[in-house]
């Protein structure tokens, strides 16, 4: 039973992810001279250095989900970045929006009852985010990367609730697990670019601490002071700084249609917010 000033902590974890992803993601694209798996590997070491440095070395830990977090969140990301290659955001998003779905088929397997506000919201949110990122055209490929990226995220969720291990563990072996991928993935790319233009460089140092170090710990912080399938139906909601911050830093554009989807998004996440603050209230 988690207290009501966690459920605070929770929302503000939240609130990181939406920051967090809103500023990194939609520079996946745009840092085109690197591969998705160039970028998996800047973000992943650079992670895991920062969190090395901060648990002053001592890495290790008896916790095996710790260890299935570094086996399963490389794929999670691997598969987010290239669908976003491979189709574009819009219907990457939308898929990976479908994450929380994998969450309640978790919990129905171990017949844990699912409240109705989550899986209202969820309907709500996915509803808005349809309207507001549809674009583009199909693709299997683009459309099998976002599925795997899909299941082991929700995957990924249960894992984090279930490792024991402190936040920054955590943070260290699932990015040693995404910098690893990302190094095996781009053994035959170029590293001329990042080499000769400093700019560049800079660049993908933030991408990788906002994108990757903050964004971990951001995730750690919602789903440590929240119901799983809670957290995992509002960090859905970083779709929506996605949108927004790619208006304002890309020039995209929002048709009436689009923005109607995001307020019906915004609106989905404002009634979860309220539904869980105040159901865990009553049980203190």
């Amino acid at each position: 039973m988690r207290p009501k000033h966690h459920v605070s902590l929770g929302l503000l974890g939240v609130i990181g992810i939406w920051l967090t992803a809103g500023l990194a993601l939609p520079f996946v694209n745009v840092l085109k001279s690197q591969t998705p798996e160039q970028l998996l590997a800047m973000r992943g070491w650079l992670t895991a250095i920062l969190a090395f440095l901060l648990l002053r070395g001592r890495v290790a830990t008896t916790d095996k989900y710790t260890y299935l977090i570094a086996l399963c969140v490389p794929f999670a990301s691997l598969g987010l970045f290239k669908g976003i290659r491979e189709w574009g955001a819009g219907p990457t998003i939308i898929i990976i929006a479908t994450t929380p779905a994998v969450n309640f088929f978790i919990a129905w397997i171990f017949g844990k009852k699912v409240s109705t506000a989550p899986i209202i919201c969820f309907c709500l949110m996915l509803s808005g985010i349809i309207a507001a990122r549809w674009n583009g055209n199909f693709n299997m490929t683009g459309l099998l990367w976002s599925l795997l990226a899909t299941a082991t995220n929700g995957i990924l969720y249960e894992l984090i609730v279930r490792a024991k291990s402190s936040s920054m563990h955590r943070c260290f072996w699932g990015s040693v697990g995404i910098g690893t991928i990302g190094v095996i993935g781009s053994l035959d790319a170029s590293w001329s670019a990042v080499n000769e233009n400093a700019e560049l460089r800079l660049a993908i140092i933030a991408f990788a601490f906002v994108g990757g170090f903050l964004y971990w710990l951001a995730n750690l912080v919602a789903f440590d002071n929240l119901p799983v399938e809670v957290a995992s139906v509002l960090a859905q909601g970083e779709t929506l700084a996605v949108i927004i911050v790619a208006g304002i830093l890309l020039g995209e554009k929002l048709s009436p249609l689009q923005w109607g989807g995001v307020i019906v998004a915004l609106i989905a996440t404002g009634y979860l917010s309220r539904w869980v603050v105040k159901s865990e209230g009553q049980k203190t």
